[in-house]
């Protein structure tokens, strides 16, 4: 906030782009109207064109919000960004890429080169302060290196996370699917008693008519 209290806005939200007069309800109704009569853009006005929707795009880039984005999401490689490259893998014999433990001692490998460069900068600073971009640039350059390295190792990231949602959610289920056999055995273990206490009423009860009956015989005539 700024000294008189008021809200400061670091960047405005960006205007809406220039084409958006040719959205009147006027063009959207001839767009509506020609789109059932099978158009062609040759056939349309210069304030039609704009409101055919473009071709999705299935190569290449595209810009979306003032940012270029990629079709294929690929992570492209330092030096097609004009980095330097400082760690190297080695192929296989099938060509395949490098593994991920080969990716966990290069990060080791460039996280000692960072501290190692920031020592010698701390030296530089005191020495001859007038030398220490050069040395700043070399951190710099490692650090993008880390970057980008740790970004390769997002794909197998997102595997191992998967995996272990999973197994989470199968632990769960299996837990839930115990808790309602332990309900299903309770439930049959309780009707299976009523069942027998109601057939040992019954036998009790036909006993004592039996015995009633009897009684009955003996005492008359």
């Amino acid at each position: 906030m700024s000294a008189n209290g008021t809200n400061e806005i670091a960047a405005l939200y960006p205007p809406p782009p220039p084409y958006i007069k040719h959205f009147t309800l006027e063009n959207v109704a001839k767009f509506e109207e020609l789109k059932g009569s099978g158009y062609t853009l040759e056939n349309l006005e210069d304030d039609l064109e704009y409101l055919v929707p473009p071709t999705i795009p299935t190569e290449g880039h595209y810009r979306a919000f003032g940012s270029i984005w990629q079709v294929k999401d690929e992570l492209p490689d330092l030096a097609s960004m004009g980095m330097t490259q400082l760690y190297q893998f080695k192929e296989s014999n099938e060509g395949a890429s490098s593994s991920y433990q080969e990716k966990i001692q290069e990060l080791h490998k460039l996280l000692r080169s960072l501290l190692l460069n920031f020592l010698e900068l701390t030296g530089i600073l005191s020495i001859n302060p007038e030398q220490f971009p050069e040395k700043v640039e070399h951190i710099q350059t490692i650090l993008v290196n880390i970057h980008h390295l740790l970004n390769e190792y997002r794909p197998h990231q997102s595997r191992e996370s998967l995996i272990m949602l999973l197994e989470e959610q199968l632990e769960s289920k299996r837990s839930e699917i115990q808790k309602i056999e332990q309900v299903c055995a309770q439930v049959k273990e309780k009707l299976v008693k009523m069942v027998t206490e109601g057939e040992d009423s019954a036998v009790g009860d036909q006993s004592g008519e039996t015995q009633d009956v009897d009684m009955a015989d003996e005492a008359g005539p």
